[in-house]
């Protein structure tokens, strides 16, 4: 595009990015500068797989560079964020998960090598983030493989349901690949954090038993610490 960035409209704002409309149909996402390359581009990477795999996701067009910052161009989609529902109390909470669950088994049910594994990310994560701690990431190494699509942040706020009711996933920084159990046990410490009876609520409709993700938890709630 040919204007400049200050005539851009902005529609949406995060601690990492910002969203401007950015033509007919399309949004781009642009991230704040400072923000490292190789992080778009595996953003970018991720949206092309699970696009690819037939999740319903904004396409991913391109991405771009403006006044210093790095940018990813996304179809733009029309509607509200799942969570934003439920909070506005236009769905309750009983529907909210029954939503979220349906399309997380969905997902999980998508297969590929061609994203990081969460061993990778988790590994990644930790990594020269000041006291390095040895056991943490033996730990994570002895966790199962698994070739399962994972998003790596399956959360209300990162599924829009479109005006006519449609699901659309969004944000792919975190995806990977491994276990489904791992993906579960994200949600699962997710909705924890925010509301307990939620995230067992969601454990149940899940069909999957607190001690059956406790071992992922437990590795998560460690890698929490060196989140950014």
């Amino acid at each position: 595009m040919e204007k400049e960035l200050k005539d851009w409209l902005n529609i949406g704002r995060g601690s990492t990015a910002e969203v401007f409309e950015y033509g007919p149909g399309r949004v781009c996402k642009l991230f704040r500068e400072g923000y490292p390359k190789e992080y778009v581009d595996l953003e970018y990477k991720n949206a092309e797989e699970i696009f690819r795999l037939g999740v319903r996701t904004p396409k991913p067009f391109e991405t771009i560079v403006l006044e210093k910052r790095y940018g990813i161009v996304y179809e733009r989609i029309e509607g509200k964020e799942l969570l934003e529902l439920a909070i506005e109390n236009e769905i309750d909470s009983e529907e909210m998960l029954d939503i979220l669950v349906r399309l997380h088994c969905g997902l999980l049910q998508k297969h590929s090598n061609n994203v990081l594994s969460y061993k990778e990310f988790l590994t990644a994560m930790i990594k020269g983030k000041g006291d390095e701690n040895q056991l943490l990431t033996d730990a994570i190494n002895m966790l199962p493989d698994g070739d399962c699509v994972l998003h790596g942040d399956f959360y209300p706020s990162n599924v829009m349901i479109e005006s006519d009711g449609s699901p659309v996933i969004i944000d792919f920084m975190n995806v990977c690949h491994g276990p489904a159990l791992y993906d579960i046990a994200r949600t699962f410490f997710l909705l924890r954090n925010n509301n307990e009876t939620l995230a067992c609520s969601y454990l149940k409709k899940m069909h999957i038993y607190r001690e059956d993700v406790a071992r992922y938890v437990s590795i998560i709630e460690e890698c929490r610490r060196y989140e950014e």
